[in-house]
């Protein structure tokens, strides 16, 4: 596992108290549960506060009170430690967790999981073999988690030219 996880870019500031905007990565459910941030280059802040702005998170850093503060973190990529991040449900899992998990076809190696890109209605796990990479849709019935590994079941027609 990753010691830290990306959750996000700093955007606009907001207001004059130095509230900044996240372009979030993650679920507004785990940003909630983050009372610290790693802010890129400029290591580890608590966080004052976390509201929602027309569906947008703003947030408030300890030592970021005015408007020129949070200006000059504008376009910092910001990340959460993993073991700060709330357990989930049993079967769940975060998506940085699938990447370098191995790939089975049909109980024959595949590849491994590269990346997890999201796409709309659904994500898609990249998987990559040798310099080639697959598009896989994460969801069932194609793609099983099991075992320490990712089991594709059920692959569309066509998806996979080995």
């Amino acid at each position: 596992m990753k010691d830290r996880v990306r959750i996000g870019v700093l955007g606009r500031p907001y207001g004059l108290k130095g509230g900044i905007r996240l372009r979030s990565e993650a679920d507004p459910g785990v940003l909630q549960a983050l009372g610290r941030l790693y802010l890129e280059g400029r290591g580890w802040r608590a966080v004052d506060r976390l509201e929602w702005v027309g569906g947008e998170p703003v947030i408030y850093f300890a030592g970021v009170s005015d408007r020129t503060a949070a200006e000059a973190l504008v376009g910092t990529p910001v990340l959460a430690a993993a073991a700060d991040l709330p357990p989930l449900e049993e079967g769940a899992y975060y998506y940085f967790e699938l990447v370098g998990l191995p790939v089975f076809l049909e109980g024959e190696p595949l590849g491994e999981v590269a990346d997890v890109r999201e796409a709309g209605a659904q994500d898609l796990l990249v998987v990559r073999r040798g310099l080639r990479e697959y598009l896989v849709p994460l969801q069932a019935p194609y793609v099983e988690i099991r075992e320490g590994a990712v089991h594709l079941v059920a692959p569309p027609p066509g998806l996979l030219e080995i």
